[in-house]
């Protein structure tokens, strides 16, 4: 789940934390506004230029993209039966842009420079009783996970499929929650191990 990060020479990765981070967040809200197809594709493939320049391996895309194909698909299938092929298309395009960026900036980024970058960034809330600190873990972690999570489901249908099942069902949630919760006692305990929890 840590392994994200890929350590490169290059200009995005030395790009400070705080910068990527507003500049994913601007996007996001830029995409949320983009209405036209052209503009989206040229995002998309303007993103893969910054993969380039970060010298990042093309496998680096795929596995950004793999676990959210299933649901992208979902998701395309039902604007276009719902709204239209314009609409399918623009969702789809957003959601690309969207997991790749972010994922641009974990492959990019260390997760203890991400934790303190959005603890710097949250310093002003410990006035009202939040910790920066832990505030910058869940959210680095929130990062981390969701992909994680997502590998997992796609790893329990498959067992599923292997053994009978033809539709996915609520059949996966047990063995995922099993597991999320085997993650989660081995996370806290390699945290609490760091000492983090005594941290402001």
């Amino acid at each position: 789940m840590l392994a994200l990060y890929i350590h490169r020479d290059s200009p995005i990765h030395r790009t400070p934390v705080r910068v990527k981070l507003a500049a994913l967040f601007a996007v996001g809200v830029g995409i949320a506004l983009l209405k036209l197809v052209w503009a989206l594709a040229a995002l998309v493939a303007a993103i893969f230029g910054l993969y380039a320049l970060a010298r990042l391996p093309a496998r680096a895309i795929l596995t950004a993209l793999k676990p959210v194909l299933f649901v992208a698909a979902i998701i395309f299938g039902l604007q276009w039966a719902l709204v239209g092929p314009l609409a399918a298309v623009l969702a789809l395009l957003r959601i690309l842009c969207l997991v790749l960026l972010a994922s641009l900036v974990t492959f990019t980024t260390p997760l203890s420079a991400m934790i303190d970058a959005i603890a710097a960034m949250a310093a002003p809330l410990s006035r009202f009783g939040l910790s920066p600190a832990k505030l910058g873990l869940v959210i680095a972690l929130t990062l981390r996970f969701i992909p994680v999570l997502m590998n997992d489901y796609r790893e329990i249908e498959a067992a599923r499929r292997a053994r009978g099942a033809r539709y996915p069902g609520l059949g996966a949630a047990g063995p995922l929650l099993i597991k999320t919760l085997r993650m989660t006692d081995a996370l806290g305990d390699a945290i609490a191990a760091r000492g983090f929890e005594n941290r402001p």
